[in-house]
């Protein structure tokens, strides 16, 4: 008489299965709290402001000598000028805080604020973000940042892995670099080149906001 096959061990400690595209699932992983991910967006912030202040200085300087070139000087209406809120500057610069956000979480998962909290994010299967996940959750920041973050905080403690609108809307998660599998983790090489390019766009959006107040 054939004996049954003995069935799974309850008890034996389970593997993390696959997704089609070969990630492994981020079986309880957990999400990063609200408190940390505000840390992290004020070390973005303050990165995004030093980017924007190079940014006009470096247009001034090219402003200056544009203007000594064709005899002009740079005069007080001048600097005012550069100086007024404009809707297309307002609208350029909120588009360039996408775009550097954004740009760092597609090409490496972490901005400089995650990446000093050792934070990442990942898709909810645990592979690497994408740029148009990254792009969806970046412009929903707006939406959840409203009220000082209220929106986004209490959106948060609805969910079992600290995810808000914008993580909901991108099919993202935003955890701990140390609870992503290694084959799903990015290197610094990628790092270094996300935060260049995300500076290089976040730079070319404000002096172009400049531009067109001239």
């Amino acid at each position: 008489m054939a004996s049954s096959a003995p069935g799974p061990d309850p008890s034996a400690p389970q593997q993390p299965g696959l997704t089609f595209g070969g990630y492994a699932e981020p079986v309880g992983i957990a999400g990063e709290t609200f408190m940390r991910r505000a840390i992290a967006r004020v070390i973005d912030v303050v990165v995004h402001i030093v980017i924007s202040l190079i940014a006009g200085f470096v247009f001034g300087i090219i402003l200056g000598f544009a203007l000594l070139a064709s005899g002009r000087q740079m005069t007080p209406a001048i600097v005012a000028q550069l100086q007024a809120m404009t809707i297309s500057s307002f609208a350029l610069a909120m588009l360039g805080y996408v775009l550097f956000s954004a740009l760092q979480e597609a090409t490496h998962g972490s901005t400089v604020g995650k990446l000093c909290l050792g934070m990442t994010v990942v898709q909810s299967d645990g592979s690497p973000c994408r740029f148009v996940p990254a792009v969806k959750r970046s412009i929903a920041y707006y939406w959840d940042s409203l009220f000082f973050g209220l929106i986004g905080y209490l959106q948060m403690k609805k969910t079992p892995k600290e995810q808000r609108y914008g993580d909901l809307w991108a099919d993202t998660i935003v955890c701990a670099r140390s609870a992503v599998q290694p084959q799903n983790l990015r290197g610094p090489g990628r790092f270094i080149a996300g935060l260049a390019l995300a500076a290089m766009v976040d730079s070319a959006m404000i002096m172009l906001g400049l531009l067109l107040k001239m």
